[in-house]
């Protein structure tokens, strides 16, 4: 969330949200309808992984349906990738491992299989 964000109303499947973006270990299948945040939940997962040294761009495999959603997906985990690296860099303990893992994968966006 943005500093001048206000904050969201919670929501019944909070929980299996914190899940999505927190449970790095296990295999999801997150099933939704349109509109519910999926996409949103699936790039906050992948900046997690990177973040956390899970995995690194060139481990990652994002599946879709179509081209058009692919290539929104791509779009907005680059975005979310450069959003993260610039808090991090502005955080009063800028933690340099994941500036480093986040610059690297910002370097190697392009190997990601979206």
């Amino acid at each position: 969330m943005t500093k001048n964000a206000a904050p969201r109303p919670s929501l019944p499947d909070d929980e299996a949200r914190a899940r999505i973006k927190s449970d790095l270990d296990t295999n999801l299948f997150v099933e939704a309808g349109a509109g519910s945040g999926k996409t949103t939940a699936l790039v906050d997962r992948l900046v997690a992984l990177i973040s956390t040294g899970t995995a690194e761009v060139d481990e990652i495999a994002a599946v879709t349906f179509t081209r058009k959603a692919a290539a929104e997906l791509r779009e907005r985990f680059q975005a979310q990738v450069e959003l993260t690296l610039n808090e991090q860099r502005e955080a009063e303990v800028q933690d340099d491992l994941i500036v480093g893992r986040l610059v690297k994968a910002l370097d190697d966006i392009d190997r990601a299989f979206i």
